[in-house]
């Protein structure tokens, strides 16, 4: 899990620098390549914005990443400003600039795919946030696998898993640290969603260190509430801190438990997920008009 955490943290930051290391060095015979050199850089840093978790990676990698784009491209542009648009020896300015071209392509349709699953709407419904007391990033949430590793799981493809980042912008002091009380939202005080009735409610079991995890409890410590036609189910809660009891009301915005690390989970954040009480079919969610996907935030 290290290893993987890892190698994602070198794709998405170590790539990006590339890029704009050589559009800060660029030094293109025409305007018309280094515009394409500097929509390629564009579109893959919007790509890997769009894609990295940075509740791992940091919130303010992302903002330095930017700004680090921009300042390559205000360096950059003094070079080309007074250069031509075309090359006399029009085949070979072709040939140079076909690399270029399709990888602006490449990125170009991944970026259109991922924002189709960012913004694919499926009659959602609104509930109130399930956590208060922190910022609130979503980990995985969208319509694709890329965003949201529950998308091919039926009753789940519209599951959320939610993480908390502290001031520094990180989730977690460390990579993949094992104790649980060293992630942001371990502890965080959970909601319910919406006004119903208690129709599942699990406690006691332990919260494991990451990346351990309980594969024969897969919701672990976890409450359900039936409401508006919907059972909505917040899972991975911390043992000991469930409070809901199976048959009571409660009104959206009661504390009905706490996150924790239980289940199968390989780092602690709150899961929520609906489906349609009748079908059983998933339902998608959204948080103050919003259907959340990767790497929204929300402050509560």
């Amino acid at each position: 899990m290290v290893v993987v955490v890892g190698f994602l943290l070198v794709l998405s930051i170590l790539l990006p620098l590339a890029f704009i290391w050589r559009l800060w060095r660029l030094n293109e015979p025409t305007r018309l390549g280094w515009l394409l050199a500097l929509a390629e850089t564009v579109v893959l840093l919007t790509l890997i914005g769009l894609l990295n978790r940075w509740d791992i990676a940091g919130f303010w990698t992302r903002a330095a990443l930017a700004a680090l784009a921009v300042a390559a491209s205000l360096v950059s542009l003094p070079r080309h400003w007074r250069r031509p648009w075309l090359s006399l020896d029009r085949g070979a300015l072709a040939r140079s600039l076909v690399p270029t071209v399709a990888s602006l392509f490449v990125f170009g349709a991944a970026l259109a795919y991922v924002a189709w699953g960012i913004g694919a709407q499926h009659d959602p419904r609104g509930l109130s946030f399930p956590l208060v007391g922190g910022r609130f990033v979503v980990a995985q949430g969208g319509g694709i696998g890329v965003l949201n590793h529950h998308s091919d799981h039926p009753a789940q493809r519209h599951a959320l898993d939610i993480t908390a980042i502290g001031e520094t912008g990180f989730r977690a002091f460390g990579l993949l640290p094992r104790d649980p009380a060293d992630y942001a939202i371990f502890g965080k005080t959970v909601v319910s969603p919406c006004e119903g009735e208690i129709v599942a409610a699990v406690d006691g079991l332990p919260d494991l260190p990451p990346p351990e995890a309980d594969r024969g409890n897969p919701a672990g410590n976890h409450v359900i509430v039936a409401c508006d036609g919907m059972r909505v189910e917040l899972a991975h809660l911390r043992k000991g801190s469930v409070t809901a009891l199976i048959g009571a009301r409660v009104l959206a915005g009661d504390p009905i438990g706490a996150v924790g690390n239980s289940g199968n989970s390989t780092e602690p954040h709150l899961h929520i997920h609906a489906v349609d009480a009748g079908s059983g079919k998933a339902v998608q969610l959204s948080f103050d008009g919003r259907v959340p996907s990767r790497n929204v935030q929300f402050v509560r």
